[in-house]
């Protein structure tokens, strides 16, 4: 039987359809004007602002951003907001574009990456650790950070996915250049919480209290103390040292300022020149490079009147520049200078006289450390000079009539020193475990927790603590690094609330990003730029680390497996970033930059632009100089704006930058509005922020129904 083919069958001509024809019978004149073939990419507006109207799924992500939808008081807390749009105008049909006959696979094709950060859109954070136990909140706005606060238990903001969205949301409206109130909540985890814990007694307990150190101190007069404390950078002909000069500074409205000297220690409250300012000035001699709160406990807040801590270490002299690497040979005399802040102002209690040299990066045991007969302040760790990683336990010692007290300590709790390189940046994990970034680039952490238990007054510093782990990273110095400060998984994937976090977020000078589990033993690029990364830190709100980018550009990244180092910016501030700081009880961030600007904005606000809630970056303020007299002028009330703030010039004098800025976490949820700042003048402010809802109204009506708590 002889083999038949298959009968053909006719195919449509694409090509001909193109041109108008409906069947291969149909005969199309060569002259016949083309079809309109729609291009979606010609036609799109390419704006970040214009709404994308193919994809719907979006409608419901944005269902809150416009403000009226979340203001009524009656709404029903299982109904979802409903957002009245605009009708949108009738286009007008454009007339045809000639399109010429393309082949098939011709169209234009794209190449598709992560998506590009813009400060137009933003991904939610995602929360890396969810408790779902209670947490405290205000009841009423605290009068003053140095009065007691009441508090009462409501859901936290994980309790489930619709309280952490609502809530989310929420500080989306925050227009304020603080954090507002209502919401302020403790989002930090320890491992040595207590489980279940609720309160802050539980949730930051008190550590090492039982840690013996002298109750003998070597007291020096105000003239033995003087070769440790800030001086001028000309020596007098007999080879002693000046105080340093007075810094001159004017204070007030723009129009209307009032020249000011400050001496060292001198301190002078804002409202003096501006009645609406809470503010208050204060100089420590000498530029500063270490600043933190000191945390208490909310059991002996009361013994210390509500009075807050912070310490101050000033570099010798104006002039001085840190060489990276370059250590100091001991005894390198500096100081730590430990300023109380209440409602009557600033004022220096207590100058440890040390000889480890001024400290590169100063932070407390982030858990409070007073012993129990209130003789010790905590537990201050450090970088310094001298290439050592240090703890000192600070006594408490207040002033008398004539000035502060000067105390001499000539060795630490415990000293870390590595033959090979320097220490050069440094964070706690929790009360045992720290981990230290270096000079050559190398991360080490080490866990004191043992050797502080083991010191006695009779013993001599701990020295010969053998790391944990030694993984190298970077290709030169690090001078950023934070801890991802979530627990770590067991295999079941249930958190394990009594383990250690492990991993560690770090920038350096050769420009690299990276995050690195100490499980593997080696780090990760997250983002490259062309520029020395001065300041990286974790924020339990924006889901991950905050760091710089290319053009001074601050970027969070997420560290959630969905979305691990996607980042997308969140401020681009007029120059070069000194500092930036986060806190656990909001999601303000503050950004200190070298020309002179404190300004803060808001991590959760909305994740378009478009919408009735605007991306406002407020300025605190702005340190000026003047080359010619040598005075300062510090501007106030700056509007808010959306823009990034447009500068004639690159380079600013070196004295105006704002060096140290960070959040007061650990003193109860009444202190979090607290932010300190230190500038390259010497000059140091500490300013209490307030938030403030858009239009003065509370979303979703009361913070029982935004919680869920009815």
């Amino acid at each position: 039987m002889a083999r038949s083919l298959r009968p053909r069958k006719s195919t449509v001509n694409y090509a001909r359809l193109a041109r108008g024809a409906t069947s291969e019978s149909d005969e199309v004149p060569d002259d016949a004007a083309p079809v309109d073939v729609p291009d979606d990419e010609e036609h799109s507006s390419g704006s970040d602002f214009a709404p994308d109207e193919k994809k719907d799924a979006e409608a419901d992500e944005d269902k809150d951003e416009d403000m009226a939808s979340v203001v009524d008081d009656n709404m029903d807390i299982d109904e979802e907001p409903v957002i009245v749009k605009p009708v949108p105008k009738a286009k007008t049909k454009k007339a045809a574009v000639v399109a010429r006959p393309k082949m098939a696979g011709g169209t234009r094709q794209k190449m598709y990456v992560l998506p590009t950060p813009s400060v137009h859109h933003r991904h939610r954070a995602v929360p890396l650790h969810s408790p779902t136990t209670d947490v405290e909140r205000l009841v009423s706005q605290p009068s003053s950070p140095f009065v007691k606060t009441s508090t009462t238990l409501t859901k936290s903001f994980t309790h489930n996915s619709k309280t952490t969205d609502r809530v989310n949301k929420a500080w989306g409206y925050n227009v304020g250049s603080g954090p507002v109130w209502e919401l302020v909540e403790d989002r930090a985890w320890f491992k040595e919480a207590q489980a279940g814990a609720e309160t802050e007694d539980d949730r930051r307990p008190v550590v090492h209290s039982d840690i013996k150190t002298s109750s003998e101190f070597k007291m020096l007069t105000a003239t033995e103390a003087t070769p440790y404390l800030p001086s001028d950078v000309l020596a007098a002909d007999d080879g002693t040292l000046n105080p340093p000069p007075p810094v001159t500074c004017f204070l007030g409205p723009h129009d209307a300022q009032t020249s000011v000297q400050f001496s060292m220690f001198e301190s002078r409250k804002n409202s003096d020149f501006i009645p609406e300012s809470k503010a208050q000035i204060f100089n420590p001699g000498a530029p500063v490079w270490g600043l933190d709160w000191c945390p208490i406990h909310p059991s002996a807040r009361a013994g210390r009147n509500y009075t807050q801590y912070l310490a101050v270490a000033p570099f010798p002299t104006k002039n001085h520049s840190p060489d990276v690497g370059v250590r100091a040979p001991r005894p390198a005399l500096a100081c730590i200078q430990i300023w109380a802040c209440d409602a009557s102002g600033m004022r220096c209690e207590t100058v440890l006289c040390i000889e480890s040299g001024p400290a590169y990066d100063l932070k407390w045991c982030p858990l409070p450390s007073h012993d129990k007969t209130s003789k010790r302040l905590g537990l201050l760790g450090g970088t310094f000079e001298d290439g050592t990683f240090s703890v000192y336990a600070v006594p408490d010692c207040p002033r008398d009539e004539s000035g502060p007290s000067f105390i001499h300590i000539a060795d630490p709790i415990i000293r870390i020193e590595m033959v090979e390189t320097a220490c050069w940046s440094f964070d706690w994990a929790n009360s045992d475990v720290v981990a230290i970034g270096t000079t050559n680039g190398v991360i080490v952490v080490y866990n004191i927790g043992a050797a502080l238990k083991d010191y006695a007054p009779d013993k001599p510093t701990v020295v010969d603590i053998l790391p944990t782990h030694y993984i190298p990273v970077h290709q030169s110095a690090i001078r950023a690094l934070t801890w991802i400060r979530v627990p770590p998984c067991s295999a079941d994937g249930k958190p394990r609330l009594d383990g250690n976090p492990t991993v560690i977020a770090s920038g350096g000078y050769d420009g690299m990003e990276c995050m690195t589990d100490i499980r593997e033993g080696r780090g990760s690029v997250m983002n490259r730029t062309r520029d020395v990364i001065n300041t990286m830190i974790f924020s339990p709100y924006a889901g991950g680390p905050i760091t710089i980018d290319h053009e001074n550009i601050v970027k969070a990244y997420s560290a959630s497996p969905s979305m691990l180092g996607r980042g997308h910016t969140l401020l681009e501030p007029g120059g070069p970033v000194w500092c930036i700081s986060t806190s656990d009880m909001h999601p303000q961030l503050a950004v200190a930059c070298a020309d002179g600007a404190l300004s803060t904005t808001n991590m959760l606000r909305s994740t378009r632009r478009g919408g009735s809630v605007p991306f406002w970056i407020h300025k605190i303020y702005q340190l000026d100089y003047s080359r010619k007299t040598g005075e300062f002028r510090m501007l106030e009330r700056f509007l808010p704006t959306e823009l990034a703030p447009t500068s004639k010039t690159g380079a600013w004098p070196r004295e105006v930058g704002v060096q140290r800025v960070t959040w007061n976490v650990g003193n109860g949820l009444g202190c979090a509005g607290m932010l300190a700042s230190a500038t390259g003048s010497g000059l140091c402010r500490v300013d209490c922020l307030e938030g403030r809802w858009m239009k003065d109204k509370f979303p979703y009506g009361d913070v029982e129904r935004l919680r869920g708590s009815e």
